[in-house]
């Protein structure tokens, strides 16, 4: 149902918090994140944070189009951006898993995000999928994904 809200046609964000964001997300990977609104669809997003899973240090660098918004009751003041993106993400400096071996990895971010976003305060929490294809130096898949905050200055 969400993807096909994230297709229908004619949408247009309008009052959404614009400039710089700072925050943190919980998940895989735990992180520090930025974010730069160019314009009310288009962000790019930067995450600085650890692994867990694969016990490393995560970096990502993310593109994100807001395609749609989940119509809401208007006497509730929030807003429901859906967004797709693409981005780079890359892991290193860790030990002790079997991908310790690949001494760090390179890939592809898909993210996809839901967000909840006030209409009298810069605030977006969101919630983020991101399938990702790992190109160097072995060619597999992942995933990342969790829940995050960001507060706009």
């Amino acid at each position: 149902m969400v993807l096909a809200l994230a297709a229908a046609p004619g949408f247009e964000a309008h009052g959404r918090a614009m400039g710089l964001g700072v925050g943190l997300a919980l998940g895989e990977p735990v992180s520090a994140t930025i974010a730069y609104r160019i314009d009310e669809v288009q962000t790019v997003q930067a995450l600085q944070g650890w692994s867990f899973g694969q016990k490393r240090m995560h970096m990502g660098l993310d593109y994100v189009y807001t395609v749609s918004e989940i119509t809401s009751d208007e006497s509730m003041g929030l807003r429901y951006p859906v967004s797709l993106g693409v981005g780079l993400r890359g892991r290193m400096f860790g030990s002790g898993t079997v991908a310790a071996q690949e001494r760090g990895s390179f890939g592809l971010r898909f993210p996809f995000c839901v967000g909840v976003e006030p209409e009298s305060f810069p605030l977006e929490v969101y919630f983020e999928m991101a399938p990702v294809w790992v190109v160097a130096p072995i060619s597999h898949g992942g995933f990342d994904g969790g829940i995050g905050g960001r507060i706009f200055f």
